[in-house]
């Protein structure tokens, strides 16, 4: 019976997914904020690198401003901003050193806010290392780079990096779901972000070679 129950299930528990420019203008429109967008795609718990570009050029490009990013895995960045210090200005090319589907790197001016080695997130009663990690910002963004692929969990994610997420309009994470817990509390609203890449979420756009077909929902 249980496992009927469940079976009745399919299709109506998935999330909505919402575009990049879709996903800033439902967040935009919000009153207030703290409003969490998660790039879905480029979770690091699901085996993506975490530096993917695609929702911090967007933001660059329209100038939304009052944003956290948390975050984009860089070490080279995190090596030049620590080397650099807490206050320098410099030219730093972000993100997407990986590989060409990741996006292309945001170049900017940025402003060293925050320099943490070792630093850490919490998930629940467990502590995860996020490695060296720096906050930079710049045009009304700030963006947390790390050293150590991770997904985001908790708040304090920016906390610890000195920035105050109940003092941002919008908050940009990397996560599937597993930042609901710690998020949700704080969240105005929630949207999930499909920006296309890296990860191949769409399953029926995925050529799988070894899937016999028709298999629901496919």
């Amino acid at each position: 019976d249980l496992g009927m129950e469940l079976f009745a299930l399919r299709g109506t528990t998935g999330h909505t997914y919402l575009s990049i420019d879709d996903a800033i203008d439902a967040a935009l429109a919000e009153p207030r904020g703290p409003v969490v967008l998660t790039d879905v795609w480029d979770n690091p718990g699901g085996g993506t690198a975490g530096d993917a570009t695609f929702v911090l050029r967007r933001f660059v490009e329209r100038g939304v401003r009052d944003a956290a990013f948390g975050t984009i895995w860089d070490p080279l960045a995190v090596k030049l901003c620590m080397a650099a210090g807490v206050g320098a200005r410099m030219p730093l090319r972000i993100g997407a050193k990986l590989a060409p589907r990741h996006g292309t790197p945001v170049d900017a001016e940025v402003e060293v806010r925050a320099v943490v080695p070792n630093a850490i997130q919490h998930f629940r009663d467990s502590v995860v290392p996020l490695g060296d990690s720096v906050a930079v910002a710049f045009d009304g963004i700030e963006v947390i780079l790390n050293s150590n692929r991770a997904q985001s969990f908790e708040p304090d994610l920016f906390a610890n990096l000195g920035i105050d997420p109940l003092a941002r309009k919008i908050l940009v994470l990397k996560s599937a779901n597993h930042f609901f817990g710690g998020f949700s509390p704080i969240a105005s609203r929630i949207i999930y972000v499909d920006a296309g890449g890296p990860y191949p979420g769409d399953p029926r756009k995925v050529d799988y070679r070894k899937l016999p077909r028709p298999i629901w929902p496919l």
